[in-house]
């Protein structure tokens, strides 16, 4: 993972780049899961790269290497890639030792 970075806009908090594969379960009727990526993960959520929109609002659980993160969907925005979600901190698996070092740290 690269060094936390400041966005270029107003952010209340630091990131880490992420930059993992992951799988993410919208909640719903039914639950639809897809692949998406990790880009960047702060104290209190993440922002995933997907193919599939997500609606602000919508309940989203992102999985990865052991750990998974239920957020609720902030922002969302169409890009080339995708579409690249924001997500609030509702719950997390607890972080292993690399991650929660360098976001104590923040």
């Amino acid at each position: 993972m690269a060094q936390a970075m400041k966005s270029s806009y107003h952010r209340k908090e630091q990131r880490i780049d992420a930059r993992d594969r992951a799988s993410a379960t919208v909640i719903g009727h039914p639950d639809v899961t897809v692949p998406c990526s990790l880009l960047n993960i702060s104290r209190s959520g993440m922002c995933i790269l997907l193919n599939q929109a997500v609606e602000s609002g919508q309940i989203v659980k992102v999985e990865w290497g052991g750990q998974f993160l239920v957020g609720k969907a902030r922002r969302a925005t169409v890009t080339r890639e995708g579409f690249r979600v924001g997500l609030e901190l509702l719950y997390c698996s607890q972080w292993n030792d690399r991650i929660g070092s360098v976001l104590s740290s923040l």
